[in-house]
């Protein structure tokens, strides 16, 4: 005897919500992936430093792995902040807002972090 499998209307709803809880974790992980820290920073472009300036006042690190302060939460970086400009974004930095315009990286934090 063979088994027909025979797709009804509540198995396809059922599977198209499954599909739908798994997707945006799917995507969230590869935009993760996607946003590796860059090895180097843009030529020719105005770029934050840690401890120099605005970057010191804003405790702003290049790595968010590495921040001391309280104020940081895991997975907050540069690229998922409302004030980094991804739109100009240059090889995994871009202009911020709060750094006077000055290039940060993505995977950069600092204590103005704002999430989208």
């Amino acid at each position: 005897m063979t088994e027909e499998k025979n797709l009804n209307r509540r198995s396809f709803f059922g599977m198209v919500v499954a599909a739908a809880t798994i997707v945006p974790f799917v995507l969230k992980s590869v935009k993760a992936e996607a946003a590796a820290c860059p090895a180097t920073a843009p030529a020719g472009k105005a770029v934050a430093v840690e401890g120099v300036g605005m970057a010191k006042g804003l405790d702003y690190v290049a790595d968010a792995k590495s921040s001391k302060n309280a104020k940081h939460k895991a997975g907050d970086t540069c690229a998922n902040c409302k004030y980094y400009n991804d739109k100009k974004a240059d090889g995994g930095y871009a202009p911020c807002t709060m750094m006077g315009m000055k290039f940060v990286t993505n995977c950069g934090w600092c204590k103005s972090h704002l999430t989208k």
